[in-house]
């Protein structure tokens, strides 16, 4: 559709004028077929008389109000149609700038309609909003979407970090560090912040959000607050580390409520407690964890008999202390999970617990749900129980230790113990090779760990690269969760899992049109929804070059790992039946189903009228976990990404070789391959050529040409440690 004012321009002042009353439809179908018309367009093209133009501008206010047109910046109008009313999700951009996802094409992309910032006032990021869709055609005949808000109907965001500036007035006035949620606060408890001594422009300050409350008035014009506390100042060295934790509701501490709880926990294992579970205390047992792990909840023992491996899974019987629905258990749910930062760990349970009693500590007897196996030289469990025992952890050992080991690098090791990692090593080869063959895929992801010299200084930034130990423990993890999703299943069970869908057809043809456009040969994306013709596609890609931005590519081709109480099977662990039973100490869905276990096999308390009553709790804790989860590894790779960037500050300047991962519409990622580290070059720093994104794997100017998985030169030019971002420019 052509713009109205391209195409008439041969209107005159002697035209005939119609002194006819103005009819609404007629004017409302003009500006239909002529976008972008104006007063004048319009007035000339219904020949209406100028004695009629206070109706008309009446008649174009009604339409705008009725939401049935709208206007332009220059005035011009242009027609809309309703589309839907309902409550979305309200995202928010740096420029406060909405953005409403409303409609899921068949491509796997959305429908997303459009949002001023002068219709956000009242508005924060991920808010529920009562929202009106329309849609319109542009002068370029492409239809397009914009939404306006009726309501907030909830603010999701329950505590925002700001500062508090002077206005011009001389008023306090808050701002927020989150530019996404920059808009109109009023702070309701004035007299609470006045006694406060907070200093303007430098005190960090968290503020409580009002929810939105049908039995008032609620502003249009700003969002209300409540003054909570200070949190940091702006001279602090890792005040961005707190405003993390604090936005994203992170609690470092336990409540005061939980003290008395807290008293209550066990130092040691009694006598009684023993003579009621299977005695293990001689089984040679050894814990192998990270150097700096405090928390040890699964210990391994292993011995082989003749052709059978016998391979026992300990691990803390934290159900055990943990009574459902105690107040220790209620604040464990609402974590979900333990939040494992660079400086420090913030646990799902009570140091007393996830340090203390629940911790298979060496020499200490501990009180575990043991996973007993027997299995064969081609990886299949002959044979499997599971009960509640007691161990004795002999030795505490870290996954570089245990390679040194095995690479002949120490021999202080105990006999017992030896034994114990020998066999413990060829049964992990055998039920990896099974796994192999069933289809799993290892991605070979290298991770940057922070090396922290004090709590705000970053030492450096080291690759972690799997060893034989830590492949071992992950072989033996995956088993043990297999095992005992199987049994919860084969038995019909209410159950919680691990559950991984397999990848979208969307997904997988863009994965296709990267591969080609990679110039990999003979190599075809499968579509059967099978994790071994998967697997065998990527071991096709490892022979022929398997760098970062190839794994990034198979990475974004997967679907998100999430908790539910139905069983689909886990796509990429090639599992058909998945649970997560191996760490109680740090994650919430453990925790429930060892009182699953404890409740279904062990007390033998299952009951079919209850199922759906039972299934029902279970797929609520698993929406709150899944949830949980996501907010953990948000707040991990925010707190990452701020230690990288203050890391890089001395960097400035610097040159690396870097490869191109990915192309967005505002500019390229490239990986420091060398600290695994994203640095974005914004196509406005590349001055020297006019380039923009042709693809999501290649941007052109006139001269350059960038494509995904080449490696270029690239300076780091600055660092927003607010953001937790590496600005770079291209080296040309």
């Amino acid at each position: 559709m052509n713009s109205y004012n391209n195409k008439n321009k041969n209107f005159s002042h002697h035209d005939h004028e119609n002194l006819k009353p103005i009819e609404e439809n007629k004017v409302l179908d003009f500006i239909t077929k002529n976008y972008g018309a104006t007063f004048l367009d319009i007035a000339r093209g219904l020949k209406i008389h100028f004695s009629l133009n206070n109706k008309l501008t009446n008649l174009l206010r009604k339409l705008c109000d009725e939401k049935k047109i709208d206007v332009l910046k220059n005035q011009g109008y242009y027609a809309l149609k309703f589309v839907k009313e309902d409550v979305f999700t309200i995202s928010i951009t740096a420029k406060r700038l909405g953005f409403i996802d409303f409609e899921q094409n068949e491509d796997g992309s959305f429908k997303s309609a459009f949002l001023y910032s002068d219709q956000l006032k009242n508005v924060l990021d991920k808010d529920e909003v009562l929202a009106k869709i329309y849609s319109y055609i542009n002068d370029k005949n492409e239809i397009l979407y914009k939404a306006s808000i009726i309501n907030v109907v909830q603010h999701t965001i329950t505590k925002i970090v700001g500062i508090f500036l002077l206005s011009y007035k001389g008023k306090r006035q808050f701002v927020a560090l989150d530019e996404r949620n920059k808009t109109n606060f009023l702070i309701s408890n004035l007299e609470k912040l006045n006694h406060s001594q907070i200093k303007n422009n430098y005190d960090v300050v968290s503020c409580i959000v009002v929810q939105p409350s049908p039995d008032k008035h609620n502003s249009k014009d700003y969002v209300e607050l409540v003054f909570d506390k200070k949190i940091a100042t702006l001279d602090d060295k890792d005040y961005v580390v707190k405003k993390i934790m604090t936005t994203n509701n992170v609690n470092e501490t336990f409540s005061d409520e939980l003290t008395e709880a807290i008293k209550e926990i066990p130092k040691f294992v009694s006598d009684k407690e023993i003579s009621e579970r299977k005695n293990l205390i001689d089984l040679p047992t050894v814990t192998i964890d990270g150097l700096d792990t405090k928390d040890f909840d699964d210990a391994i023992s292993c011995y082989k008999k003749g052709d059978i491996y016998k391979l026992f899974i300990h691990i803390a019987d934290v159900s055990y202390y943990v009574k459902e629905n105690s107040p220790i258990d209620n604040e464990a749910l609402l974590r979900g999970t333990s939040i494992y930062l660079p400086t420090k760990v913030i646990p799902m349970l009570p140091f007393e617990l996830s340090n203390g009693i629940c911790s298979l500590n060496p020499n200490e007897i501990r009180c575990c749900i043991t996973l007993e196996l027997d299995i064969d030289k081609k990886g299949n469990n002959i044979a499997q129980d599971i009960y509640p025992s007691v161990i004795k952890s002999n030795y505490r050992l870290t996954y570089n230790e245990v390679n040194d080991y095995y690479e002949g690098k120490i021999t202080t090791i105990p006999n017992d113990i030896k034994n114990n990692l020998n066999d413990a090593k060829d049964l992990s080869k055998i039920i990896l090779d099974k796994k192999i063959n069933e289809g799993y895929v290892d991605f070979e992801i290298e991770e940057a760990k922070i090396i922290m010299e004090n709590e705000t200084t970053v030492k450096d930034i080291v690759i972690r690269k799997d060893g034989i130990s830590e492949k071992l423990i992950e072989a033996f993890m995956i088993r043990a969760n297999e095992t005992v999703a199987k049994m919860m299943f084969d038995k019909g069970y209410p159950s919680i899992y691990r559950v991984h869908d397999k990848p979208s057809p969307d997904k997988l043809l863009m994965l296709q049109d990267l591969i080609k456009f990679s110039h990999y040969k003979d190599i075809n994306v499968p579509f059967d929804g099978d994790p071994k013709s998967f697997q065998i596609m990527v071991q096709k890609l490892k022979e022929q070059s398997f760098n970062d931005f190839i794994k990034s590519a198979l990475l974004r081709t997967m679907q998100k790992a999430i908790y539910s109480s139905k069983n689909i099977g886990h796509f990429g662990l090639a599992s058909k039946e998945y649970s997560h039973f191996t760490s109680p100490i740090r994650r919430y869905p453990d925790l429930l189903i060892h009182r699953l276990i404890r409740k279904f096999i062990f007390e033998k308390k299952y009951k079919e009228d209850k199922y759906e009553e039972e299934l029902d709790n279970i797929t609520r804790i698993s929406a709150l976990n899944s949830e949980a989860e996501k907010n953990a590894m948000q707040v991990e790779r925010d707190v990452v990404d701020f230690w990288k960037s203050n890391f890089f500050e001395k960097f400035i300047n610097k040159t690396f070789n870097a490869m191109a991962i990915s192309v967005e519409k505002f500019g390229i990622f490239f990986n420091i391959d060398e600290y695994q580290t994203s640095v974005l070059v914004r196509f406005d720093s590349i001055i020297e050529d006019s380039v923009s994104a042709i693809s999501q794997f290649e941007a052109k100017g006139n001269k350059l040409n960038i494509r995904v998985g080449k490696i270029y030169k690239i300076l780091i030019e600055s660092i927003d440690k607010d953001k937790g971002k590496i600005n770079a420019k291209l080296v040309i």
